[in-house]
């Protein structure tokens, strides 16, 4: 009874494994071909790191997985782009050291940057075929936008950075203010009011005015303090000039390994410090990016300080003020950056306001030194 038991069994098993290996294998692929997988990118025009994902990294894959993968752009410096961004932020409950552009929301992944985007993204479309497709994230906004419009298929257009006018994109859909080819963001861009930019983050930009308003005040008091007979101010110890220049130094040195290698910022809880690096501000006449010319003023501004303090005596009074009239220009650029940020980029970076706050800083430390000289040369005169 046991053997013929056996028996049954071993001929039911080797009839039933190939029947099974052939089913799995030939409906699996069936399965996978008629699933699809569908996400959200929402970039800015002025992103560098946005041009990158949509021209170099997200057409392969589209290419690729042709009618199975579903992407929607949306331009977050447009009304209703903006709209859906925050919606989604709301909605996903996305912290905030997750919040910038590029951001792909694919189910109920966030992926933020052009490091994670091309790293994680293609896993997840291969694995959520397999699984049987991934929806539009579950965002209300989101969903009512996409039944109202008839949205089924939109894709990603390959932005072009330098183009002239000519030869600029149009319009990914002209049905659509959400799916904008690069001329129509840009030009939606442009017409934002500077409030409408102030309310993108209105936390941190209000941090931004804090420090403008600090800057202005403290350049506006020395004029003050310099109009007066006796300038009443306490002497800095010498060792806090150094040390703010070593601090400005790490800050610069950061924000030139960010700008120069397109990589995703640190920020911290307050702030978008990755859209304002990404800015066509982060370059001087747009080439010399802002961190390597903050190298460059530390440096210069610490070895004007030592020729001040162990160069030759005669020459003291003219490297002090020279060392005064660094610290003043270095305030005024500064002052200049920071009303970019909350007024004209509409984000704000915590490394660029650290830096202001360490060269308003440097300002008040040399002001005694070089306002006492000053008075000296006029009174020679």
């Amino acid at each position: 009874m046991r053997s013929a038991l056996k028996y049954v069994m071993v001929s039911t098993t080797r009839f039933c494994l190939p029947v099974c290996l052939i089913l799995f294998t030939t409906f699996t692929p069936a399965l996978a071909q008629s699933a699809s997988v569908r996400a959200v990118l929402f970039f800015s025009p002025t992103c560098s790191h946005c041009h990158k994902v949509m021209s170099e990294d997200l057409p392969p894959l589209l290419e690729t997985y042709g009618d199975q993968l579903t992407i929607l752009t949306v331009d977050t410096t447009s009304e209703q782009g903006y709209g859906l961004f925050v919606a989604t932020i709301e909605e996903l409950q996305i912290p905030q050291e997750q919040l910038g552009v590029p951001m792909l929301i694919v189910g109920e992944q966030v992926l933020v940057g052009s490091a994670a985007i091309p790293e994680q993204f293609p896993g997840i479309v291969s694995q959520g075929l397999v699984d049987g497709g991934i929806d539009w994230p579950a965002v209300p906004l989101l969903l009512e936008y996409l039944e109202t419009e008839g949205m089924l298929q939109p894709v990603v257009e390959e932005p072009v950075v330098e183009q002239s006018a000519e030869q600029a994109p149009g319009p990914v859909s002209d049905d659509s203010s959400v799916t904008l080819g690069l001329e129509e963001a840009t030009a939606s861009v442009a017409q934002m009011t500077w409030m409408d930019r102030y309310r993108q983050d209105v936390v941190g930009n209000t941090f931004s005015v804090v420090v403008l308003l600090g800057m202005l005040y403290s350049l506006v008091r020395i004029v003050m303090l310099l109009r007066t007979r006796r300038f009443e101010i306490k002497a800095w110890p010498v060792w806090v000039l150094p040390i703010l220049l070593l601090v400005g130094l790490f800050v610069a040195g950061y924000m030139s390994y960010v700008e120069i290698t397109r990589t995703d910022a640190v920020c911290g809880p307050v702030g978008d410090c990755n859209t304002v690096q990404q800015s066509p501000y982060a370059r001087l006449f747009g080439v010399l990016p802002i961190g390597v010319f903050g190298i460059l003023g530390y440096l210069i501004i610490g070895a004007v300080w030592l020729y001040s303090m162990y160069g030759p005596k005669e020459q003291q009074p003219a490297s002090t003020l020279l060392l005064w009239a660094l610290g003043i220009f270095g305030t005024l650029f500064s002052v200049y950056l920071t009303f970019l940020e909350p007024f004209v980029i509409g984000a704000t970076c915590a490394w660029c306001l650290s830096s202001s706050i360490i060269m308003t800083l440097v300002l008040w430390t040399v002001t005694l030194g070089g306002a006492q000289h000053l008075r000296q040369w006029f009174q020679a005169t």
